[in-house]
């Protein structure tokens, strides 16, 4: 009877790289197979529509068939309920808990007015001073946990980008979710997200206007110039033959926006909401191409380090991305 000999350290050491080589291969392949079906399947698709449907008790399912594989905004209204932000976050919450908290302001269609606390804010917008119209309209929030806790991710919009690290989304202005606290009759101007972003926004308390628009009406609004709520025809002709969707969001409802649709949001009344960018699969080819815009190199980068995550923290480590 003859005695098997144990491994040496390089039968060890070629075994183990062997199977990481093949691992690393096999995930390759599948990722090359999953772009080349996404590149097929993930194309602009938008659906018209004259009204923004409101559901209750949507399963993602038909979420999927129904609104996010059409491009067709849509509003439901039973997700927010069980969340602690529904009854917790209202202005005397903020100001005691984040009054010292800085942010920055906007004023109608400047991105970047000025610098306020949220206490400075708030106490603006109870004083009731109609001269400025000021929105603080992008709180970052994922730098304070237990906000993050008052709430949940809907099931409906999983992104992608919680896979990459924080300090790298923080680099590329995609860290979210934002909180949005805004003075009766403020608004953000219209536009549609960046990098063609899909979105959702989530209303605490407050009501908002909504006008919404399809990816292909760009050139009748101008590349976002229109004030949708007060439209200078003589300026802006063609916006006559712009076909809005208006709606009405009520608190606890929450607004599906698809990539590339064009919106402008006033606020009726005081109001909090909160809101995320995201990508998925049914947007994910049309951001790549955008960032393939703006920087090739890191643009091809971005598939790959969703993919790999581990890949995208080497690279943020090593100031490569």
């Amino acid at each position: 009877m003859t005695m098997q000999l144990p491994l040496s350290f390089y039968e060890i050491s070629e075994f183990i790289f062997l199977t990481v080589a093949l691992t690393v291969f096999t995930r390759l392949i599948i990722y090359l197979l999953k772009r080349t079906w996404r590149k097929q399947k993930c194309k602009l698709v938008w659906t018209p529509i004259d009204v923004v449907e409101r559901r209750t008790n949507l399963l993602y399912d038909e979420f999927i068939k129904e609104y996010a594989s059409v491009g067709k905004p849509v509003i439901i209204t039973d997700v927010m309920q069980d969340w602690k932000a529904s009854k917790k976050w209202n202005l005397d919450f903020f100001k005691l808990k984040y009054g010292k908290v800085e942010c920055a302001i906007k004023q109608d269609d400047v991105e970047i007015h000025s610098l306020m606390t949220i206490a400075e804010y708030i106490d603006y917008m109870i004083s009731g001073n109609s001269n400025k119209r000021l929105y603080l309209a992008n709180w970052v929030v994922s730098c304070y946990p237990e906000l993050l806790d008052d709430y949940r991710e809907p099931i409906y919009f999983p992104n992608w980008l919680q896979r990459l690290p924080r300090n790298l989304l923080i680099k590329y202005e995609c860290d979210n979710p934002e909180i949005f606290i805004g003075h009766k009759n403020t608004s953000v101007g219209l536009h549609k997200d960046p990098d063609n972003f899909s979105a959702w926004l989530g209303l605490i308390s407050g009501r908002k206007r909504i006008v919404l628009f399809t990816p292909d009406q760009k050139d009748v609004l101008y590349d976002g110039k229109v004030d949708i709520f007060n439209p200078d025809l003589k300026k802006y002709p063609l916006y006559a033959k712009a076909n809005p969707v208006e709606v009405i969001l009520e608190p606890g409802e929450i607004l599906y926006i698809p990539s590339q649709w064009w919106h402008h949001v006033n606020n009726l009344e005081n109001s909090i909401g909160v809101g995320n960018i995201f990508i998925n699969e049914f947007n994910s080819e049309l951001v790549f191409q955008s960032f393939v815009e703006g920087n090739p190199i890191k643009g091809h980068l971005l598939p790959l380090v969703l993919e790999f995550p581990w890949l995208g923290k080497a690279l943020f480590s090593l100031g490569l991305i």
